[in-house]
């Protein structure tokens, strides 16, 4: 991966304000997009109990036992996201909320993130390559609607930073998804 080119990110949390449950990114330029996603065990001192909000649940399906069962330490999720995302540019879809429980995540697990966390809106930067490349606005609606439906946002990590690559890898490879 070039450090030019923006890699997407998304959380899923606890609640609004809440704690991260879940971490997952895309990269829209290798041959597929590539992807990963981590849920993450929360520490005992975390007070998942209060913060754990069951419309958040409902939203995005993660179960505490969930989490109990297959979620990694933070101090693992952070050692991946390194390995694999040092020295590129991170965006989001909600960067406030979703910089916040990276940050929440990268202090538990004692470190610092070895990428860039860029609180620009990921839909102001493809907005913005959009425009670059001479697209008018219903060739970008219409492209942002057929991504929807190829990628749609699922209220999980993976899946919905995977919709952001594949919107910025259409967008930046210059042809608007046909309906």
């Amino acid at each position: 991966m070039s450090a030019s080119i923006p890699v997407f990110y998304d959380c899923e949390a606890t609640s609004i304000g809440g704690m991260p449950i879940e971490i997952g990114w895309a990269d829209p330029y290798t041959e597929s997009i590539r992807s990963e996603a981590r849920l993450i065990r929360p520490p005992a001192h975390w007070d998942i109990e209060s913060l754990w909000d069951t419309s958040a649940e409902n939203l995005h399906n993660i179960s505490r036992g969930m989490l109990a069962r297959s979620g990694c330490p933070a101090f693992v999720v952070a050692r991946r996201m390194n390995a694999v995302l040092s020295g590129h540019e991170l965006f989001s879809d909600a960067p406030n909320e979703d910089e916040r429980w990276l940050r929440i995540l990268f202090d538990e697990a004692g470190g610092d993130p070895a990428f860039t966390i860029r609180r620009l809106h990921a839909d102001e930067l493809i907005g913005s390559l959009a425009v670059a490349r001479g697209w008018n606005l219903a060739a970008y609606e219409t492209t942002k609607d057929n991504v929807a439906r190829l990628a749609p946002r699922t209220h999980r990590a993976e899946a919905d930073a995977r919709h952001l690559a594949l919107l910025w890898r259409t967008v930046s490879l210059g042809a608007p998804i046909p309906v």
